[in-house]
C-alpha cells in the first residue's frame, strides 16, 4: 500500500497569480510556513493587467519589493478621451498627486510583475512554491484544512495547513466546492484585447476613443508595448474578430499600413460580480474568486492586491497571538464594499467610454467641454478625485476619532521624511512591517512618554513623532523616531491636531486619541481585536519552522 505523501504548512494559497504572490510575500516577511501551489508551469508569459496604481505599488513597497517592481513600471500617465479616431480631444484626466508616495496610475507588464513577485519568495524559506501542482479537493474542521493535490508528474499528495486562501481566479475551483455563488451581472458586449509590442508611438496618455460606432480604447505600456480595445458588435463573431484581415482593418486607423508586431489577441466577455461570501469555515477567497471587475478603471489586479493585504496581516497578527481568530471575520466586512465601489465606478466609466448611441457620445463630449469651463469640477476629474479613496465605516478600525481631514479607517498619507542626519525616507520604511503609533508637530508637545497601556507594546507599534515642516531642528528623543514633513504634504491634511494615530500594518488608521482617551481607546482596540493585554513576561517571540 502506497503512503500518500504529506506536509503541512500554517497557510496553503491556491493560485499564484498577483493576489497570491503578495500574500505569500507578505507572510514570508513574518516567517509564516506557507506553501503557494498553481497549476500554470510558472508565472504567466502572456499580457495581463496593464495597471497598477499608488495603493498597490504602495503594497509592493510594504513587502520590501518596491524599488524591484518600479525597475519595470512607466510611472504617471493619464487618459485622454476623443470623439472619434482622429477627432477631438474632449476631455483630460492626468492626476499629478502622490498622497499614498507614489503616482496614481502606473503602467506595468503582468508577467515581468509576477516573476519580480516569484523571484521575491526566493528571500522567505518559510515559503514553499509549487507550480505544475492541481488542487482536486479539501476537507476543513475547527482545526485546519486538508487539500489533496496532484502534482506535475500525476502523483498524489496531501497538504494541511490552519488556513486556506483561494486566490485562483474568477473561475475559482475552491469557491465551486464551496458551493459560493456569484452576485451581480455579466455584460451582453464583448471587446477585443489586443497586445502589441516593438511600438514606436511616442504619446504616452491613454487613449479613448468614445465613438458610439466602435468604442476604442488604447493603452500605452512599457518597454514599447500597447493595447488596443475594440468593442466589438453583437454579429461580430470571435472568429471573426480574431482573424488578420479584421484585426488589420481595425488597427489601420491607429497604425495605418505599418505592420503590427501582435504578441496576444483574444475576446473578453466582462463581469461585474462579486463572491456571495468570502469566508467559509478557515477558507477565504481573494482576487478573482472574491470580485471581477469590468476593465475600464484598471482595478480588477488593484483590488486583489488590497485583499492580499488585508488579509495577509490579520492572519499574521493571528499566528503571532495579537488578534484573536475572530478577527479575521472583518476581512469580507472591509474589503467588500470598497470592491463594490470599484466596481461601480468601472461600470460608470464605461458609460462614458462606450456610450450606447451617437446622441449619447454628444452628450457626454458637452458635458466634459463644459466641465473644463469651471475648475473645481476640471480638477475633480483631472486629478482622480472621483475614484472612491479607500476607507474602513466596520471592521477593526474605531467608529470615533478626528484629526484634521482624517477620520479613523481612512489610509494614513505616505509623506516623504527626513531624519535629523538630512536622509530622506518614505513614512512607511519607517514604520516596517507592523503598527505604528504616529503624532505630528511640535516636538515639546509629544505624548508617547505618557502612553502606558501594554496593548501599544503587545501590538510592538512604533513610535514616531512627525514635525512640520519648518519646525528647524529635529532633536534626539528615547522611545520614538523623529523626522520632519519634507514636503509639508500633511500640514494642510493633519492641520493643528498633536492626536495619537494608530496606524495598522496596512496603513489605515485604526484609532485617533489623546493621552485622556488611551485607556478607553486601548480596551475598545481589545475588544476588535479578540485580546486582552498580557501579564508582565506573557509574550514570548516564536520562529515559525521551514520546510525540509
Amino acid at each position: 500500500m502506497t503512503t500518500l505523501k504529506h506536509f503541512s504548512a500554517r497557510i496553503l494559497i491556491i493560485g499564484a497569480g498577483p493576489t497570491g504572490l503578495t500574500l505569500a510575500n507578505l507572510l514570508g516577511q513574518a516567517d509564516i510556513k506557507t506553501c503557494i501551489i498553481d497549476r500554470k508551469p510558472g508565472t504567466v508569459t502572456e499580457p495581463r493587467a496593464v495597471s497598477i496604481d499608488d495603493e498597490s505599488l504602495r503594497t509592493m513597497q510594504a513587502i520590501g519589493l518596491g524599488e524591484e517592481v518600479l525597475r519595470d513600471v512607466v510611472s504617471g500617465y493619464g487618459v485622454h478621451y476623443f470623439t472619434r479616431p482622429g477627432g477631438r480631444c474632449f476631455g483630460k484626466v492626468e492626476p499629478t498627486g502622490k498622497l499614498y508616495g507614489y503616482p496614481k496610475r502606473n503602467a506595468f507588464r503582468q508577467p515581468i510583475f509576477e516573476r519580480t513577485l516569484k523571484a521575491g519568495l526566493e528571500r522567505f524559506p518559510s515559503t514553499k512554491v509549487l507550480f505544475g501542482h492541481e488542487l482536486l479537493e479539501f476537507h476543513q474542521d475547527d482545526k485546519g484544512v486538508c487539500a489533496r493535490v496532484r502534482d506535475a508528474e500525476g502523483e498524489t499528495l496531501a497538504i494541511s495547513a490552519d488556513y486556506l486562501i483561494a486566490c485562483d481566479g474568477g473561475r475559482s475551483p475552491v469557491r465551486k466546492q464551496l458551493g459560493i455563488g456569484m452576485v451581480g451581472s455579466s455584460f451582453s458586449s464583448r471587446w477585443l484585447v489586443v497586445d502589441t509590442d516593438q511600438d514606436n508611438d511616442p504619446f504616452w496618455q491613454t487613449r479613448v476613443y468614445c465613438d458610439a460606432r466602435r468604442p476604442v480604447v488604447d493603452v500605452p505600456g512599457p518597454q514599447h508595448t500597447r493595447r488596443f480595445e475594440f468593442l466589438l458588435k453583437p454579429e461580430e463573431t470571435d472568429a471573426q474578430a480574431l482573424g488578420d484581415s479584421f484585426l488589420s482593418a481595425l488597427l489601420r486607423p491607429f497604425k495605418g499600413d505599418a505592420t503590427v508586431s501582435i504578441v496576444r489577441k483574444t475576446v473578453y466577455t466582462f463581469h461585474a460580480r462579486v463572491a456571495s461570501q468570502w469566508q467559509s469555515g478557515r477558507v477565504f477567497l481573494a482576487g478573482d474568486a472574491a470580485h471581477l471587475t469590468p476593465p475600464y478603471a484598471g482595478q480588477g489586479m488593484n483590488s486583489g492586491v488590497r485583499d492580499a493585504h488585508n488579509l495577509g496581516w490579520k492572519l499574521i497578527g493571528v499566528l503571532k497571538g495579537q488578534l484573536a481568530e475572530t478577527a479575521l471575520s472583518s476581512y469580507e466586512s472591509e474589503r467588500r464594499e470598497h470592491a463594490w465601489a470599484l466596481i461601480r465606478l468601472a461600470l460608470n466609466l464605461g458609460v462614458v467610454m462606450a456610450p450606447a448611441t451617437v446622441l449619447r457620445a454628444r452628450i457626454i463630449s458637452a458635458a466634459f467641454s463644459l466641465i473644463g469651463l469651471f475648475p473645481p469640477l476640471r480638477d475633480y476629474f483631472l486629478q482622480m478625485r472621483f475614484k472612491p479613496k479607500p476607507r474602513f465605516i466596520k471592521g477593526l478600525v474605531l467608529t470615533e476619532g478626528q484629526a484634521g481631514k482624517l477620520s479613523c479607517g481612512h489610509m494614513f498619507p505616505q509623506p516623504m521624511l527626513m531624519d535629523r542626519h538630512k536622509l530622506l525616507r518614505l513614512l512607511d520604511d519607517v514604520i516596517g512591517t507592523g503598527f505604528a503609533l504616529i503624532q505630528y508637530g511640535d516636538a515639546a508637545h509629544h505624548c508617547f512618554d505618557e502612553l502606558k497601556h501594554g496593548l501599544w507594546d503587545r501590538l510592538e507599534a512604533k513610535r514616531i513623532l512627525i514635525l512640520a515642516q519648518n519646525a528647524g531642528a529635529i532633536p534626539c528623543i528615547a522611545g520614538c523616531d523623529v523626522l520632519q514633513d519634507s514636503e509639508g504634504l500633511l500640514s494642510e491634511i493633519l492641520g493643528g491636531s498633536t492626536s495619537v494615530l494608530l496606524l495598522r500594518p496596512d496603513r489605515y488608521i485604526a484609532a485617533i486619541f489623546d493621552t485622556s482617551s488611551e485607556v478607553q481607546t486601548a480596551e475598545s482596540l481589545q475588544s476588535l481585536f479578540g485580546i486582552a493585554t498580557p501579564k508582565d513576561g506573557e509574550l514570548e517571540s516564536s520562529v515559525a519552522p521551514v520546510f525540509p
